[in-house]
């Protein structure tokens, strides 16, 4: 991944935490000159020490097949993003560019093969996911026979120790713009616009 110097967060834990987040990824891997590639929700894994994430997908995707035990696979995670326009700068000599948060997560692949680890996976993406909620939804509250259903139809794995690289791509090197291109993201009304204002906002208060 090429990461600027200026735009990079090397505290890999600090940078994992984006995942909670924008927990929605994409899985990439190679298997016999193929490329696969599934998007999923992924979680840190909190009962590592090093930087791991789990998820799961279903059985009947072809690329569940062509995972093996200890293969390196990429994670790729994106936030919201929004176009930077050169009329938001001060100085003419400038060009369009992009503004966003990129993370990249590479590390070899377990498989989760018994039922207990299987559940657990379950179980902790639905709490990670329910968590916000005022009565959270618990695994335990489906019927017994449509869980056993669930845990035959998924692939369960675990991703780890994890290299990560994460660009943090906010406008750093451009503070006496600033305000200008503040404003040209929430002029343009849309989600992802103001969704790149607040991150901006947030990483420059924290200089």
């Amino acid at each position: 991944m090429y990461v600027p110097t200026h735009f990079a967060n090397i505290d890999e834990n600090s940078a994992a935490d984006w995942l909670h987040s924008y927990p929605f990824g994409t899985l990439i891997s190679g298997h016999d000159g193929a490329l696969h590639a599934t998007s999923l929700p992924f979680i840190l894994d909190d009962s590592s020490t090093d930087v791991a994430v789990i998820s799961h997908m279903a059985a009947r995707n072809a690329h569940a097949a062509a995972l093996k035990n200890g293969q390196d696979v990429l994670v790729v995670v994106n936030s919201p993003s929004s176009y930077i326009s050169p009329r938001w700068y001060g100085s003419p000599i400038n060009v369009p560019t992009w503004n966003y948060i990129g993370l990249q997560l590479r590390g070899p692949i377990s498989m989760i093969t018994d039922r207990a680890g299987m559940y657990e996976v379950l179980e902790r993406t639905v709490d990670t996911f329910e968590a916000r909620a005022e009565r959270p939804w618990k695994l335990s509250d489906a019927p017994t026979d449509l869980v056993e259903r669930l845990l035959g139809g998924i692939v369960a794995f675990r991703i780890g120790p994890c290299r990560v690289e994460c660009m943090e791509k906010l406008s750093q090197n451009k503070p006496a713009d600033l305000e200008t291109i503040l404003n040209g993201l929430r002029a343009e009304g849309d989600e992802m616009a103001e969704a790149v204002a607040h991150l901006m906002q947030k990483r420059h208060s924290a200089s």
